[in-house]
């Protein structure tokens, strides 16, 4: 009975000593996952298991020259929860020690070399569960361990002489060792395994506080080009939501100012930001009066576009509210966000840039020819018909009003652009009179902005290439709300267009820059894919269909 409620009082000190180290900074800090592969993590990780199994020899009862214990706990579970490293050191120490304990006791060498080997069990099975991804769910640590005990009475078995004592101690020992080391196995492990549950909720709270600074500065970031005021309130919305003593965000030509400021950085520091760097500081105000360095802890990061930085960002938190390690994983996520969104916005702007000198190479393309045939046209009536001439010139003064206006306003009201069309569409109906007409059905009082110019060249070719090339061409421009969506549709009598060109289009192989094509692009890269042209073409003619959502990608 004594040896039972022995082994029961040293399973219960050892997961009190268990929770207890578990609750220090330092401990927490070398057992997490991101420190297993500093060496000298592993070794101080060796000796705190190692410690365990001398607290269970020490404190183990004599039972016929034997000392039942709980060192199993030790040096299996170092094994089990930090791998071969720390399970063969806390093996080895326990061992050392066991020997040392009772260098001249019956059961000495056969209960070292068990604890060796339990080190050691612990460390191929941490590989083989790792490597397959296993969970150490409770059945398996009690099966381990079961295992483990059995091993050591082998060894007892084999080692200790005569061997009536062995098989005497074995029948003593063996089912409480089992028993009560197995279900302190489940214990032992889950204190361990919390410090990792704990360390994903502080990450995930870390990762919570980082994406909620993040939506804030979003407004600020996501510029061209970020000015000192926006850098300003980036650091207050920074501050306030963590709390911390002090933000630093600075561009790369400002980076000298943390020399100026009431901390005291050193050198190495503000270059290694580079690298992303956490230091301790010491506060220049308080310097003066209290003469010793203060308990605060600063971590830097660069933020930066592709390969070049731009910028960099530093926290400074005190100590006693924050750890490094959480500082500098904060810091770590703030600064990722930042590059990345400066970079995102810095593409799409370029691609804007890009895609408004496209459409203005497009304009210049359209406008020299069509000047030229409507006035022509205008010409033909100033004689004739004087005031059918005169609007014709408001026409085309609308037309290229509309033209203008649109170097300056990418998106414009639907109702503009059909203002545009229609100018278009008086100038070509004077320029080819009855063997052109014009249907229209446009639903009225509608409103949406839509990219500009992004009607014009479809009804141009839909009369030019397709309407034109019959005797008398019909062009039918139809419009109206589809649900959210505004639906366009233009259509021509003409013979089609041919098979390659149609299938060239929807490949995008078409080696065109413009008309159709500039049109297609332009409203996939502002809507999303599955908004581009629709084109039905057959020998009956041609219907171009657009539909527009009510807001682009980017207005979410």
């Amino acid at each position: 009975m004594e040896l039972y409620y022995n082994m029961i009082v040293n399973i219960g000190l050892l997961v009190l000593i268990a929770n207890i180290l578990v609750r220090i900074p330092v401990v927490t800090q070398i057992i997490c996952e991101e420190n297993k592969h500093i060496f000298m993590a592993k070794i101080v990780l060796g000796g705190i298991f190692g410690g365990f199994c001398i607290f269970s020899t020490c404190t183990g009862a004599q039972v016929q020259g034997a000392i039942p214990n709980t060192r199993v706990l030790g040096a299996l579970a170092g094994g089990l929860l930090c791998g071969p490293t720390v399970g063969i050191l806390a093996g080895l120490i326990g061992a050392i020690h066991r020997i040392f304990f009772d260098i001249h006791g019956v059961t000495t060498f056969a209960c070292a070399l068990s604890t060796l080997m339990e080190g050691v069990i612990g460390a191929f099975i941490y590989q083989f569960f790792h490597k397959r991804n296993i969970d150490f769910e409770w059945y398996f640590l009690v099966a381990i361990t079961a295992v483990a005990e059995c091993l050591h009475m082998a060894n007892l078995l084999v080692f200790v002489r005569p061997f009536s004592l062995a098989v005497s101690i074995v029948q003593i020992i063996a089912l409480p060792m089992i028993i009560f080391n197995s279900i302190g196995m489940v214990l032992f492990f889950s204190v361990f395994d919390d410090i990792y549950t704990r360390q994903n909720l502080i990450a995930a709270d870390k990762m919570r506080l980082a994406l909620s600074i993040a939506d804030a500065c979003v407004v600020n970031i996501r510029k061209s080009r970020i000015t000192d005021g926006d850098y300003r309130e980036m650091e207050k919305t920074i501050s306030g939501f963590s709390r911390c003593r002090d933000v630093f965000f600075l561009p790369l030509s400002r980076k000298d100012e943390l020399f100026s400021s009431d901390y005291e950085f050193t050198e190495s520091f503000v270059n290694s930001m580079e690298r992303r760097c956490t230091t301790e500081l010491i506060y220049k105000k308080e310097k003066g009066i209290l003469g010793f360095k203060q308990s605060l802890v600063a971590s830097g990061s660069k933020v930066t576009m592709g390969n070049e930085t731009w910028g960099y960002l530093v926290l400074v938190f005190d100590r006693r509210y924050s750890s490094p390690e959480a500082v500098e994983c904060l810091v770590s996520a703030l600064a990722k966000f930042f590059s990345t969104n400066y970079e995102a916005y810095q593409v799409e702007y370029q691609k804007k840039i890009r895609e408004r000198a496209e459409f203005r190479v497009l304009q210049s393309q359209i406008n020299p020819h069509f000047l030229f045939n409507s006035l022509n046209t205008i010409s033909c009536f100033c004689r004739e018909k004087p005031d059918y001439a005169r609007e014709l010139l408001l026409a085309l003064s609308v037309y290229f009003r509309h033209n203008l206006n649109s170097s300056d306003d990418y998106m414009i009201d639907i109702a503009a652009e059909f203002e545009q069309v229609d100018a278009y569409l008086m100038l070509e109906k004077a320029r080819f009179e009855d063997k052109l007409q014009i249907v229209k059905d446009i639903e009225a009082d509608i409103h949406r902005q839509v990219p500009t110019l992004i009607l014009q060249p479809i009804v141009e070719n839909a009369i030019k290439h397709g309407a034109m090339r019959r005797e008398v061409g019909e062009v039918k421009i139809k419009a109206g709300m589809e649900g959210e969506d505004l639906l366009i549709k233009i259509s021509d009598n003409g013979y089609g267009i041919p098979d390659q060109v149609l299938r060239a289009f929807n490949d995008k192989t078409t080696k065109g820059r413009y008309g159709l094509l500039n049109v297609d692009g332009r409203l996939r890269s502002i809507y999303g894919e599955k908004y581009g042209l629709v084109i039905d073409s057959s020998g009956e003619g041609t219907t171009v269909t657009m539909r527009i959502p009510p807001k682009a990608l980017l207005e979410g």
